[in-house]
């Protein structure tokens, strides 16, 4: 299941201008409107950093099992994970990890290139003391699944890539446990 704002009627091609009220109005009416039914985990993306999107989702939701603070790995972007962590520290909200994405690309050949550098996800999850979740490669079958409307595991589960993103959930799925055992 999922909600967007996309999902109930406005047009694609209209820019939302909303200030901080109408967006913190939405995000609450999504969490106490929407009949979810039963669910084993509530995944919430929020944009990065600090903000008070993030800030409402933590006040209208105390119980939250914890963050995955999800990073690429250039130093511009480890800055922002670094706040994300501390801002979850501040919250009492637990930190499940760090997933680093984007990490590099999978050539047909196997040759692989990073563009963004490798291993900042890996580094500041060691230097601040959360678990390392795992690194997802920059693959462009994603992308044509996200556009085709259907889960890139779903699509692709023998890929190398869903491989790699099980892994990663298995790894959120330990750390949820070890958390909460």
């Amino acid at each position: 299941r999922a909600a967007s704002v996309a999902f109930i009627g406005y047009d694609p091609d209209t820019a939302l201008i909303w200030r901080g009220p109408m967006k913190l109005g939405i995000i609450k009416q999504f969490l106490s409107d929407i009949e979810w039914g039963e669910l084993d985990y509530l995944v919430l993306d929020t944009p990065p950093g600090t903000g008070d999107e993030v800030l409402t989702i933590c006040q209208s939701i105390p119980e939250l099992t914890g963050a995955v603070i999800v990073t690429t790995p250039q130093d511009v972007a480890i800055l922002d994970s670094r706040k994300s962590v501390d801002f979850a520290n501040k919250m009492k909200l637990p930190i499940l990890g760090i997933v680093e994405n984007m990490t590099d690309h999978a050539f047909e050949d196997g040759t692989r290139y990073t563009m963004f550098g490798s291993g900042g996800g890996e580094k500041a999850a060691m230097e601040l003391g959360v678990p390392f979740l795992g690194r997802i490669p920059l693959d462009p079958a994603i992308v044509a699944s996200g556009d085709s409307g259907r889960p890139y595991v779903a699509s692709s589960p023998d890929s190398e890539t869903a491989r790699i993103i099980n892994r990663v959930i298995d790894a959120i799925l330990l750390s949820i446990k070890g958390i909460y055992s």
